[in-house]
């Protein structure tokens, strides 16, 4: 097989556009449970009624962040997100540690969202239609078996499901959203957001604000699936941020409003039994029923969305013979990433059955893997803010703008150092129970991360052919055997994401 045949069998395909690019990263935070999590549990254990401008911050650290990152992507051959970009800018040692970081992260991220699917959707069928009570576990498997049967086709697919989804449950939050604001709520809308700028927990608050714009960096994964990457990507990446943080910002308003301040902070203990009360409340029975369905159709959503990221991820690290090759091999007819995503599958199945079997509490179970998976991302994207840094410099004629090569850069690493500061301190919130608890959980995932920089090394010195395919095409610092030359940094003709 010559080189160019190799590079077309094990290229991915697709015509994804803006808009279908913009439904995958929003669809990684569902709408609706998050109205029914975090935007509750940040107004009572963060900063109370100044909880829409921590929106509008996290969007100003999420731009900056976002600057870098696209000037960085013109520059990028091969797709492959956190995994490529450190590698181009760290080296191929560090690069690998990020992609089996980011491999773990987005797999334990879909363990979660299983665990509170089950969860949900026994409280639909039980709760709602009056159907039998099963163990969450039972549910958690037949949404398995349907997520994972979509993401082993074409990545189109998907996006017509996710855009239903969606769809579907935006209109439900931007309806109860125009329904309070016409009510005006109890105390009308002379509520003060800056009234608790100074109170509660700013670190808190900036946690989960930014837990509620992630999904956009996952964006770069699906750029040989993407039409013309080159203006798509870009356009995509800031108007989810943008759309993201404006929805969250007049939502959480809205949440104020509909409660009253004092009234508000205290849902915090009951949050998604009190968001649901506010839909019947402002829009009718009818409306919050839809809502409960719609909560397991917004899972599915962010199902889809995390096991397709993990799909790319797994099927980067066997194009390039890091994990064994078939996981690089693209379907004849789907042109899809299938013997991944079906591994993907099997593995999420693997951490899902854990809690199962030992019969832990499914919400302790989902909250500490959703909140590492959570503390993997902000690790990396400063390990991304960073590289980027790197990469400029030893590119210097690649990009014309201070701007978009360092001083935006720089503010990200110091945006990003706060966030991991902040969520390594907040460990034992972030994944629940004690800090012992917190300091194993990150400790499991500092430990693959080093486990995948030494096997980086390994290959250098026994298996060098497979070390020279460490991020791909993307090149990796200078001073490494095998590094790509300058030429192979892409111009302007070979944007991407």
């Amino acid at each position: 097989m010559t080189r160019q045949e190799e590079r077309h069998a094990s290229r991915l395909e697709g015509r994804l556009g803006t808009p279908a690019l913009l439904l995958l990263a929003l669809s990684y935070i569902a709408p609706l449970l998050a109205m029914g999590g975090y935007v509750p549990v940040i107004i009572g254990y963060g900063l109370g009624a100044a909880t829409p401008l921590i929106y509008l911050l996290v969007m100003l650290v999420m731009l900056v962040f976002a600057v870098g990152l696209m000037a960085m992507a013109r520059h990028m051959v091969k797709p492959g997100a956190f995994y490529t970009y450190v590698t181009a800018g760290l080296g191929r040692a560090a690069g690998l540690g990020a992609g089996f970081a980011a491999l773990t992260g987005y797999l334990v991220t879909g363990a979660a969202t299983y665990g509170l699917g089950g969860v949900v959707t026994n409280e639909l069928v039980h709760g709602v239609f009056g159907g039998p009570a099963v163990a969450w576990w039972v549910w958690a498997v037949v949404l398995w078996a349907v997520v994972s049967a979509l993401t082993l086709f074409n990545i189109e697919i998907s996006a017509r499901v996710l855009a239903v989804c969606l769809a579907l449950e935006i209109a439900v939050v931007v309806l109860w959203d125009a329904l309070v604001l016409a009510d005006g709520g109890p105390e009308g809308y002379g509520i003060d957001v800056t009234t608790q700028l100074g109170t509660g927990s700013i670190g808190f608050a900036l946690l989960f604000g930014i837990a509620c714009l992630t999904g956009f960096e996952s964006i770069q994964v699906f750029r040989d699936e993407t039409r013309d990457p080159g203006r798509t990507i870009p356009r995509a990446t800031y108007l989810t941020v943008v759309v993201l943080a404006s929805f969250w910002a007049l939502s959480s308003y809205a949440y104020l409003v509909a409660y009253g301040t004092d009234a508000a902070i205290a849902t915090a203990a009951t949050p998604a039994e009190s968001y649901l009360a506010s839909l019947a409340q402002y829009a009718g029975t009818v409306v919050r029923d839809v809502a409960s369905v719609l909560l397991v159709t917004s899972v599915i959503a962010a199902m889809l969305a995390v096991q397709n990221i993990c799909a790319r991820y797994c099927f980067a690290l066997g194009r390039d013979r890091v994990l064994p090759q078939w996981l690089g091999r693209v379907h004849p007819r789907y042109r899809a990433p299938t013997l991944a995503a079906a591994t993907v599958a099997v593995v999420i199945l693997l951490i899902l059955m854990v809690p199962a079997v030992l019969q832990v509490d499914s919400t302790v179970a989902y909250v500490a893997l959703q909140g590492l998976g959570l503390w993997v991302i902000f690790a990396l994207m400063l390990a991304t803010s960073v590289a980027i840094i790197a990469f400029f410099r030893r590119n210097r004629g690649a990009e014309s703008s201070v701007w978009r090569t360092t001083v935006a850069p720089g503010l990200a690493v110091l945006g990003m150092g706060a966030v991991v500061f902040q969520a390594t301190v907040n460990a034992d919130v972030m994944v629940g129970g004690s800090g012992t608890t917190a300091a194993v959980c990150i400790g499991a995932v500092v430990a693959v991360t080093a486990g995948g920089t030494a096997y980086a090394h390994w290959l250098r010195r026994h298996r060098p052919e497979t070390w020279a395919r460490i991020g791909g095409e993307n090149g990796a610092t200078s001073d490494e055997p095998g590094s790509a030359p300058p030429e192979t940094v892409a111009g302007p003709e070979r944007t991407g994401g």
